[in-house]
């Protein structure tokens, strides 16, 4: 039996009227709660990436529609680490293909040329390497279980950002599955628009392109943020003065593509970084000169 297959007629989406911000093959809107926290993280060739993480996600997620009905006051997210080169531009795929068919089904099903295209690959890109991948990327994405439970109470659910994961290279297609509980994930707190080209711009620079993602997250005008809450972000497994000069390091190359402008500073032993001005808008002259 033939597997139906969609067919993307064009790439960009248009999110409901309450949200004004657009996905397409180089931007991608995503939830602030995946970009200020550590679910996309740098990974190393030292990385132990077969490691189980576990993440207490409770502040970010209690407010979401399944919490509110069934009163979960506990919310963890625990998986193998995913890595910002790969599995962050997958997950940007997946959210564009729910974000326009998500609402008519939790699954579906596309052409492997679409959906890399979704995840921002260009067509020369399109061969067995990139598939593997993409493969590999999606089995990670797919470990990463959420638990739901209430405090002093036998109740819990257990999901995931994606559910079930299907690919063959033969056939030539993709099917993804989400739980269509979590929709709402997509609505929280507000949400960033993230620019596929800037981080292509940060090549083989995994802290600097993590950093990109934490600092579009934080809101108008942010406090100082400190080296420790970086480290927290990063989870970087080396050693503070390693981690520290990495962030710095990473935070240069920011300001060296035009991303921001800001100081560092030190108080009471702790390094700081205050921002001046962030370019997130991709219209602005500072992300136009990236491409210049």
């Amino acid at each position: 039996m033939e597997r139906p297959l969609i067919s993307l007629p064009s790439t960009e989406i248009t999110q409901p009227s309450d949200i004004s911000l657009v996905s397409n093959s180089v931007t991608s809107v995503q939830p602030n709660v995946l970009l200020r926290t550590g679910v996309f993280t740098p990974v190393g060739r030292k990385t132990n990436t077969y490691d189980v993480n576990r993440m207490d996600l409770t502040l970010d997620l209690v407010n979401l529609d399944l919490c509110q009905k069934e009163g979960y006051d506990s919310v963890t997210v625990k998986g193998t680490r995913l890595n910002i080169e790969t599995d962050f531009k997958v997950w940007c795929g997946i959210v564009l293909v729910f974000s326009q068919y998500g609402l008519s089904s939790n699954t579906i099903s596309l052409k492997f040329s679409e959906f890399a295209k979704c995840c921002g690959y260009p067509s020369r890109r399109f061969d067995k390497n990139l598939r593997k991948q993409i493969g590999d990327s999606l089995e990670r994405i797919q470990s990463q279980s959420l638990s739901f439970r209430r405090k002093g109470a036998e109740k819990a659910v257990h999901t995931g950002m994606l559910l079930k994961a299907r690919y063959d290279g033969d056939e030539d297609f993709v099917e993804l599955m989400a739980d269509e509980t979590l929709w709402d994930l997509y609505r929280l707190d507000y949400q960033v628009l993230v620019s596929l080209k800037v981080l292509a711009k940060l090549p083989r620079a995994e802290v600097a392109q993590c950093l990109y993602l934490y600092f579009l997250a934080l809101p108008e005008n942010p406090v100082p943020v400190s080296f420790s809450r970086l480290r927290e972000r990063l989870r970087l497994e080396t050693s503070i003065k390693e981690a520290n000069r990495k962030i710095k390091t990473g935070i240069k190359k920011l300001e060296s593509i035009g991303f921001l402008t800001g100081s560092f500073l030190v108080k009471k032993g702790e390094q700081y970084y205050a921002i001046d001005k962030r370019f997130k808008k991709l219209n602005n002259s500072a992300l136009k000169s990236i491409s210049a």
